[in-house]
Formats: C-alpha cells, structure tokens, sequence
C-alpha cells in the first residue's frame, strides 16, 4: 500500500436546517426540555456544519417507551427512528437472533409502505439496531396505528420466518476485511467473534425460540427510543401517543426486573461494558501476539491484508472530535478507520499485503538472491516480509509528521460538510443526525448541541493537540499500550511474517 496522494480539502456547501419555534401544548402532556443550557453560540461556520435545531421535546409514555420529539415547525415530512439497543441482551440472543428479530420490524413497516406512503430504512450500529421510517407529515397519525399494530400482533412466527428468509438472501460471505476486524475487535473489546459476525449459517441454525425471546427483548418499550422529526408538537398527537402506549405492551416473560430508565444513552450502554484493552504494544515487550486468519476461498474479498488496531479511551467530547479529526487527517493518505461507541474508539490502520512497497524502487535482483542466501531469519528472506517492514516504515513516518493548520482545518471542513450534505441529500431526517448526536454523548443534556460541539472542536484544534493526540495513542513504536493486530492470508504466503511475530512489527533502519 501507497500513501495516498494527498486530497485538497474542500469547504462543501451545507443546507442550513429550519429552526422551529415553540409551541403552547397541553396541560394533560408532560414534557421535559432536557438541555436547559443553551448550545454554544452558533457562528456563520458552526451554522453552516452543526444543526440549529431547538432542544426536544421528551416524554416517557405509560409503557416505558422513551420518546424524543425533534419539532421543525412548517416541515412538509415526517421522520421515525426506532432504535434497539442490543447491549443487555443475553448472550444467546446476541448476533444472529437479534437481528433478525429487528429486521423483523423494518420488514413488517415495508409491508405498510404502499398503504402510507413510507420509505423504510434498516440500519445495524454498533450496540443496537435501527429502524427508520419517511413520510409526509399529514400520515404521522396512520404511521402510529401501524407500529400499534406491528407490535400487538398476536403471532410472531410468520414475521420472524420472513425476516430469517430476507437476512439470509442479504447476508453476503464475509471478505478477509470484514473476517479481520471482525477478530481485531473481539480482541480488543472483549466481545463474542460471532457477535461481530454473523454468518449464514448461525441465521440458518438459530433455533426459534431464540428468535422469540430475541424479538421480545429487544422491543420491549422499556429498553427502546422513538425519536420523531415532525411539524406538529408531541401534544398534536397525544392521544395518538397514547394509543401506541396501549398496544405496544411491556415483554414481562422476559425482562421482568427492567426499570424504564429516562435517559436514552443509558438504554443504549447498559448490558457489560467492553473489557479493558489489552496492554500490549506491537513493537515493545509485552508485544501483541499475531492473529492469523485463512482468507475466503475464492471471489474479490480474498486478498492477503494486515490490519493493526488498537482500542482508545475517549472520555469526554473534546477526546472524541480529536480522535475524529485525527482519522480524517490521516485518512488523506493512509487507508486509516474509527469507529465510536459511546466513550470508546477503535482504531484500525489496514494494509494490503499483496501492494505492500508498491511504487518503491526495486532492488537489485542480485541483492535479492544474496540477501535470501545469507538470511539466517526466514523473515529476512521473504520478499513480502521486506515490502511490509518498508510500508511499516513509511506509515510510522507519516504519522509522525507534524500536521499543518490548514490540513486539519481543510479536514474538518471536509468532514462536518460532508455530515450536513448526507443528512440535506437524504431528506433532511433530523433523526439520522440525532442518532450520530448519541454516539457523541455522555449525558442526554449534551445530546441537542453535541454536534456544534463536535464542530466547533475539531475546527478550534490546534496542530500541537492532534501531534500529542497520535504520539500518545497512535505511534506504531512508542504510543501507550493496547495494540493488536490480524493478518489474513495463507499460512504459506504469511510464513515470514509469522515466523517474525514474536519480535513484533520491523521498521527499515534509519539511512547511514
């Protein structure tokens, strides 16, 4: 793998989102305002990347369902977003039964799709699942009836059977990226390889029970969140409100001890917390040992590829903009991933094994057979060995380099204008944006201005914060521990660089 050449950053031009005015509601509603301190002060950049949207509306309905209602007073469209979150389910429920379950749900709204108007979304994030439904705003009341009666059906094997069916026409053989990240982040988070991926035939064998008791837990109202982007108030539709309370009952069987908790983030984390990375690094003692894992048989996913990652603990939003503006930078020339679930990241550097060292000089073929004749180190003597120690090198140098204030300006503006565009382009949902609001959240009172928050840190952050920010956490050679890393090949074509695992990762010397 080449660093990529380097992307001129680029401001994208944002649609401003309508800020709605308040609305008197009725006594017989009660309804929170959860951030009563008041979004920093939005200038024309924060305006332009941030939605200025007021703080929401928030009510637990009788049944335990805990509602967010984003009001856009004036807006021609309606949106839904039912989120499920997985992290208390039991163990075996977990994976294959939960999400079939969950798209149980998407496809019994499809079903109501001709009839309504509606686009469904079905949406897997790490943690939960999500289930989104567009409309116009006039059918919100016949899209409540229609959830009260998807969850008050009396049988649920014929939706459970469909929706096995559609996982498994959908579900495609995992390549050797997936197969990867899929081990790297078992290792590093402590959960269940099969929870991270599932296959065709954990959908096809899992048994039914666990597809009933999977559905009932994750829908049960006390553990889930209804957040809704409409014109009217959440009074507007009280007794519509009401009415989905009453038939979208409580799943007692099966979590008879939950307590309907009013914060969304603590719905959405409860279950065990991911265990305590690993304290290893991959280049000093106590070094990571090497994962290996046989590629897919055949097809384009089958190329030999190593992946190093490590965990990282971002406690506060300020941690999380940085860790995010970082991989963005980064990301301008290394193929670099982040993923966040709630205040820890997981970092991922992946390299192609077969283009490792592409576009540098050869070497002398004659230097070639005396280096493999004089090697004592089967590492030495193999060719794709060599090319990754000088990609390693190469990678350990770029991250090293200093970046300037305008690359991680550009990099900021690239990405929160990107961010605004998809939610412009896809209808402007404002409850796609508030699920990626939660991600940046620890306390539900940050959630209505944790996207200004997000882009006012990442353009305020200052070259030396993102240069401590890599030294610390992301310097293959002398950051904190809890590496790991996974290569995917096979064993023949990897014997070099297995053979030299125990040493950790090489570098080339420095030039004489």
């Amino acid at each position: 793998m080449t660093r990529r050449p380097r992307l001129r950053a680029c401001l994208l031009t944002a649609v401003l989102l309508s800020l709605g005015t308040g609305c008197k509601r009725k006594d017989t509603v009660k309804v929170e305002i959860f951030d009563e301190a008041a979004p920093p002060a939005l200038t024309e950049a924060l305006g332009a990347l941030a939605p200025p949207w007021p703080a929401p509306e928030r009510v637990v309905l009788a049944d335990g369902l805990l509602v967010h209602w984003l009001r856009e007073e004036g807006t021609p469209a309606v949106h839904l977003r039912l989120v499920f979150p997985t992290g208390d389910l039991k163990p075996a429920l977990q994976g294959a039964p939960a999400l079939i379950a969950a798209r149980s749900v998407a496809l019994e709204l499809e079903a109501l799709a001709a009839r309504l108007s509606i686009r469904v979304e079905f949406t897997p994030r790490a943690g939960r699942y999500e289930v989104a439904v567009h409309g116009v705003d006039a059918e919100l009341p016949a899209i409540l009836a229609g959830l009260g009666d998807i969850f008050s059906a009396p049988g649920l094997d014929g939706p459970l059977a469909r929706a096995r069916k559609q996982v498994a026409h959908d579900l495609r053989s995992p390549d050797a990226e997936s197969q990867a990240l899929g081990v790297l982040t078992a290792r590093l988070l402590g959960t269940a390889p099969a929870h991270e991926q599932i296959t065709a035939a954990a959908v096809q064998d899992a048994p039914e029970t666990a597809l009933r008791d999977a559905w009932e837990a994750l829908t049960d109202p006390r553990g889930a969140l209804f957040v809704v982007h409409a014109g009217d108030t959440l009074a507007a539709h009280e007794d519509a409100l009401a009415d989905l309370a009453g038939r979208w009952k409580q799943r007692v069987k099966l979590i008879a001890a939950r307590e309907a908790t009013e914060e969304a983030l603590v719905r959405l984390r409860q279950g065990p917390r991911p265990a305590a990375p690993p304290a290893q690094h991959l280049r000093r003692p106590p070094i990571a040992p090497l994962a290996r894992v046989d590629p897919p048989a055949s097809g384009r996913g089958s190329r030999s590829l190593l992946v190093l990652g490590r965990s990282l603990p971002l406690a506060t939003a300020r941690d999380r903009s940085l860790a995010r503006l970082v991989q963005r930078h980064l990301q301008a020339e290394l193929d670099i991933r982040l993923s966040i679930t709630g205040t820890v990241g997981l970092f991922t550097i992946h390299v192609p094994l077969g283009a490792a060292g592409r576009g540098k000089p050869a070497a002398d073929p004659l230097e070639e057979v005396e280096a493999a004749e004089q090697a004592a180190d089967p590492s030495e003597a193999d060719p794709l060995s060599r090319r990754l120690r000088r990609e390693l090198t190469v990678i350990r140098d770029y991250l090293r380099e200093r970046p300037l204030a305008q690359d991680l300006l550009g990099a900021a503006q690239l990405w929160l204008g990107a961010r605004m565009v998809a939610a412009s382009v896809g209808g402007e949902d404002w409850t796609a944006l508030w699920s990626e609001a939660l991600d940046l959240s620890v306390a539900d009172g940050e959630i209505v201005a944790a996207l200004a928050r997000d882009a006012e840190t990442m353009l305020a952050a200052t070259p030396d914060e993102a240069a401590a920010f890599i030294t610390r956490w992301l310097d293959l050679e002398k950051s904190e521990p809890g590496w790991a890393w996974v290569a995917v090949g096979n064993e023949a074509d990897l014997k070099g660089i297995i053979a030299a695992e125990s040493k950790g990762i090489e570098f080339e010397p420095p030039p004489e």
